[in-house]
């Protein structure tokens, strides 16, 4: 869990809840991670962990740069917004408060990279991703461990094709405002696979960045304005949507800073959730759906 700082109470515990919604409390560097999952090993066992260290750098670093920024009310700029009726009545009922104003957040550059290298770590990193990878090269490879090492590379080469992606999309800020607030999941981020859609980057992306704060990555294929990204504030209804997007690829465990929503978790764990949002671009604008009777 990346800046788990964010993501602990007061006594520093964060809680953490499984499918059967038993749960307990635990400090962040106490629960288990897979060891050595990113290490090279050479043909006479000898390690490398040229990897593991650069994935601490590449997920702690820009995520503590991200946070920062986003949460630093000097980066926040508000300007009086007068939108259409009817989308406005979409923008509710997918969970979001409609205000006569719209606050938007500075994106310089350096947090763009920032964040884009974040997620594409977040995207590459977890086991299942891995596990793909290697079980694709297994196909054309003589030996387990040169799968492995041919996997390894390409993890690499798709982190910096993910990278250069995400830092010429469109991001959005959602903020919760109400008591609910924003889980963690063991099953990474769930997100559309890459290349599946005419923007050519990953789209629909709900990456949690504290209990508080989400970040989205959208199916825009270009704007004139990234160097800013709108903040929405997320109701209940809006938190408790995203959260099922994160419980849909859980696999063992859900985290969270405030006490567990067990019942929720329970009815939620494992399940992908509705696909109840469309997108699609029209004149180079994206528009969006909401389904109400998929829940």
């Amino acid at each position: 869990m990346a800046q788990s700082r964010y993501w602990t109470n007061e006594a520093g515990f964060v809680h953490v809840t499984r499918s059967s919604g038993s749960n307990f409390q635990s400090n962040p560097t106490n629960i288990g991670v897979e060891s050595e999952l990113y290490t090279r090993f050479d043909e006479d066992n000898n390690k490398d962990t040229q990897i593991e260290d650069w994935f601490a750098e590449a997920i702690d670093g820009p995520a503590t740069k991200i946070i920062e920024h986003f949460i630093n009310p000097a980066n926040v700029r508000r300007k009086a917004f007068r939108g259409d009726p009817v989308k406005a009545r979409t923008v509710h009922a997918l969970g979001f408060r409609v205000n006569p104003y719209v606050d938007e957040i500075a994106l310089p550059l350096d947090i763009r990279v920032a964040t884009a290298q974040y997620i594409s770590a977040l995207l590459v990193r977890h086991p299942k991703y891995l596990t793909k990878l290697v079980a694709f090269h297994q196909k054309h490879e003589s030996s387990a461990r040169n799968a492995r090492e041919r996997a390894l590379d390409n993890m690499l080469t798709l982190y910096g094709q993910y990278t250069e992606r995400i830092t010429s999309a469109v991001v959005m800020i959602t903020r919760r405002v109400d008591e609910n607030e924003y889980i963690y999941a063991d099953g990474g981020l769930h997100v559309q696979e890459p290349w599946q859609h005419e923007s050519g980057v990953p789209f629909d992306i709900h990456a949690p960045l504290t209990p508080d704060l989400a970040l989205q990555v959208l199916p825009i294929p270009f704007s004139l304005d990234l160097d800013r990204a709108m903040i929405m504030e997320a109701t209940n209804q809006g938190v408790a949507r995203q959260n099922r997007i994160v419980l849909g690829v859980a696999e063992r465990f859900v985290f969270s800073r405030q006490p567990p929503p067990i019942k929720f978790i329970i009815d939620n764990f494992g399940k992908p959730a509705p696909r109840n949002i469309g997108y699609r671009i029209v004149n180079g604008r994206l528009e969006t759906s909401f389904d109400p009777t998929r829940q």
